[in-house]
């Protein structure tokens, strides 16, 4: 495990508090940050820099850099500084039009000038010092959403129509990406965005220095954001999974949480646990309970991320932020050593559509995580061999990729909405689908209880050998098979009790609010518990 934060230079440059604010990160365990170098199109003086980055060397701390590539459509930095002069984009670049013909204020559409900047930013950066270029997840070509998006001015269709032999206009794009019948143009639309977002991460990709890109929750194709592509042409590339909950109104439930940690998961698929870095944000500033910052911390450590990486935009932590980590440090270490240099394993699998191209519904349900299975999102397109239970829930087509797939598969359940969906292809073949169960309801978070008492009753027929929680309720559960071993994290502000159902035998456990603890098959338990403030 290593601690990470994202940060300005200024702070490090202020010789009156600087010394402290080195301790603090130190004393929370802190090990590396990264500075913001590049903003928009606008580099930061390259001379403050070195000093930045110097100082921090001194003090015993790694140093990479972070940019903001194009600009995020709005102030995504900090809402404490609205003229913030760094969200203007240059003269030079045009903003991204959307499919209406609307402006898409201060972010740049990715054109030849705006990937020329971002490679000279990069070669600026690396003759500053810098070895590592860390790209935010404004590097997109749309917004946290279902809908393909991308700039649909004049210059981009038309760059478009010749890279793919189409005649394509606004309205004939607008309406592919909104009623899905023309797939294939859908589809090359999406793989135009993927290309033009890729290219700004190889315009980085430079001797010298490592790159990667930020991406958002849940960002994929429909985004421009084609991991898979980027991995291939960028073999070095790291990565930050998204995760989006910043504030205690969407974290600071069980959904949220769950929600979360089935993000962190998704991504996970595309990326190994050492290339990758969490998304433990805070935004706006101060929205977030320090002790919920803490549980962001143990939520990467348990999903597998080696790299937790602490961001605020360009407003810096508060002193109360850094003494909750400081205090929370000997769980997180101790933590991690119990449950590092392991596979995580789902063997129940969440279907998530066959591609983001494909544009489906957004989120997958988190009754699964709710319910205390080790539980991920998988896209049909992706190779997953360990799973046993496949749980097709909401409105996502049974693709030939995912009929294909059915039989790999101990156990199918479709929701309500799942049948409705996909009810001719269903009908045409459950007569030979004696491992198939169909629900009289959807599998939402609004009627969890029952969901969960279904699966439940199931478990208790097929006799799962997986661990999983029998009775209880907001407890959340990761596996690590081969050492034999179960994460178990509560969901909740509140203690809770439950059993873990795990090859037939039965495992009382208790949590404190928002505690971790590691289960292993000898019945040995050991809770992992730090402050929670009221």
């Amino acid at each position: 495990m290593k601690l990470n934060y994202s940060m300005e230079h200024g702070p490090l440059l202020d010789v009156a508090s600087r010394d402290r604010l080195i301790g603090l990160m130190k004393d929370a365990g802190i090990r590396k940050i990264w500075i913001a170098g590049f903003f928009s199109g606008k580099m930061i003086d390259a001379e403050e820099l070195k000093q930045a980055k110097a100082f921090a060397e001194q003090h015993g701390l790694e140093v990479g850099a972070v940019t903001i590539p194009i600009g995020h459509p709005g102030n995504a930095l900090n809402p404490d500084d609205p003229d913030l002069a760094h969200l203007e984009i240059p003269k030079h670049w045009h903003y991204r039009i959307d499919k209406s013909g609307e402006t898409v204020y201060y972010c740049g559409a990715i054109d030849a000038s705006l990937i020329a900047d971002n490679a000279q930013a990069a070669r600026n950066l690396k003759a500053a010092g810098f070895h590592e270029v860390f790209l935010d997840d404004d590097l997109r070509a749309a917004n946290y959403g279902p809908d393909i998006e991308g700039c649909y001015c004049e210059a981009c269709i038309a760059e478009f129509n010749r890279l793919y032999h189409r005649e394509a206009t606004r309205e004939s794009l607008r309406d592919a990406t909104t009623d899905k019948l023309d797939a294939d143009l859908m589809l090359d639309w999406a793989a135009f965005q993927c290309d033009k977002v890729t290219d700004v991460v190889k315009a980085t990709d430079i001797e010298g220095v490592r790159p990667g890109i930020m991406v958002m929750h849940y960002g994929d194709e429909r985004h421009g954001i084609d991991v898979p592509s980027i991995r291939e042409r960028i073999p070095n590339a790291i990565f930050r999974v998204g995760e989006l909950h910043f504030h205690d109104g969407t974290f600071g439930n069980p959904n949220g949480k769950a929600q979360e940690m089935m993000g962190i998961a998704y991504h996970l698929n595309f990326m190994a646990g050492a290339e990758a870095y969490s998304e433990s944000t805070i935004f706006p500033p101060r929205s977030l309970k320090a002790h919920n910052l803490v549980y962001k911390a143990k939520l990467a450590i348990t999903a597998g991320i080696e790299n937790v990486l602490f961001m605020s935009g360009t407003w810096l932590l508060d002193e109360s932020y850094w003494k909750a980590l400081a205090a929370a440090r000997p769980v997180l270490e101790a933590l991690d050593r119990a449950c590092s240099d392991t596979v995580r394993n789902y063997p129940v699998h969440v279907a998530y559509g066959t591609n983001g191209a494909y544009s489906e519904a957004f989120i997958p349900a988190t009754l699964p995580v709710l319910a205390g299975l080790p539980a991920k999102p998988v896209r049909a397109d992706q190779s997953a061999g360990d799973g046993e239970l496949l749980l097709f829930f909401g409105a996502y087509r049974l693709s030939e990729l995912w009929q294909a797939k059915l039989p790999n598969y101990k156990q199918v359940i479709f929701d309500r909405t799942a049948t409705a969906r996909n009810k001719e292809i269903l009908e045409q073949s459950k007569t030979s689908a004696s491992n198939w169960v169909f629900w009289d309801q959807d599998a939402s978070a609004a009627s969890a209880a029952e969901g969960i008492a279904q699966l439940r009753e199931l478990a208790n027929r097929k006799a799962w050998a997986f661990p999983w929680i029998a009775e209880g309720e907001n407890i959340g559960l990761t596996w690590l098979a081969d050492s034999g071993k179960t994460v178990l994290f509560n969901l909740a502000e509140t203690e809770t009790e439950g059993v873990v159902k795990w090859s037939g035998n039965r495992y009382p456990v208790r949590l404190k609010p928002l505690s971790f603890a590691v289960l292993d098959r000898s019945g040995a338990y050991v809770e992992y518990d730090s402050e929670v403030a009221p």
